[in-house]
């Protein structure tokens, strides 16, 4: 599995949902990551809750996060990703297939995404799970709020996963979702520089979505045109 073997990692046993404490923003400034953990129940893997600072606005930072057909080609062990229904503007139901280490076989699964706009400075998102071979439910949310000219990134997931392996791969699914978050923020540090075109795209996508516009509905009807 990818694992990005220079994030600094800081780990409690419980916090408070999207609190972080003050101790840690001058790592956050520094470049690194926060990942907090909090035990919950009897499930085998952490409620888990990452933040890190995107030198990008929330707008291009929420952009890339939820480029939805575009996350195969940067999010690591992500080998599909495919919008597959508009349910509302901003509501998208997303199929996926994701490696997933042995023992346990790759997992394909559908998840709704939506996202809300707050303020001209902060966006936020989350995501459940339709259909999963690997999870009994999944719950996630992100916040993307302007910080010192940048964004501060809040990353938060609970999944309850299906196998009663899953308890053998709790550090694997630590890092490599830790690796999926850096992973936006290199994607984004790529396409600022390289790729502007892509970015402003996946800006229109967020911003026609938020006037009304289903914007994956025209690639939806591509690919059902295809089947």
């Amino acid at each position: 599995m990818k694992i990005f073997l220079t994030l600094y990692v800081l780990l409690t046993s419980v916090v408070a949902h999207g609190a972080i404490k003050e101790k840690d923003f001058p790592l956050l400034e520094q470049g690194k990551q926060i990942l907090y953990k909090e035990k919950v129940n009897a499930n085998p893997w952490p409620r888990i809750h990452i933040y890190q600072i995107v030198d990008a606005t929330p707008l291009e930072t929420l952009a890339i996060f939820l480029a939805l057909d575009h996350q195969k080609n940067y999010l690591p062990n992500v080998l599909v990703s495919t919008p597959v229904k508009h349910i509302g503007p901003t509501e998208v139901y997303t199929s996926y297939e994701l490696e997933l280490p042995w023992p346990l076989s790759n997992s394909h699964y559908t998840h709704a995404s939506d996202f809300k706009k707050v303020s001209d400075t902060e966006y936020t998102a989350k995501w459940w799970m339709i259909t999963s071979e690997s999870a009994e439910s999944v719950e996630g949310s992100a916040k993307f709020k302007a910080y010192k000219g940048k964004t501060l990134m809040e990353y938060h997931s609970l999944v309850k996963p299906k196998s009663f392996l899953a308890g053998l791969v709790k550090s694997s699914m630590l890092e490599d979702t830790l690796a999926s978050i850096e992973a936006v923020r290199a994607e984004i540090k790529r396409v600022k520089k390289e790729d502007q075109s892509l970015l402003r795209k996946y800006e229109k996508v967020i911003t026609d979505s938020l006037k009304g516009i289903n914007a994956y509905q025209e690639i939806i009807q591509s690919l059902s045109s295809k089947k």
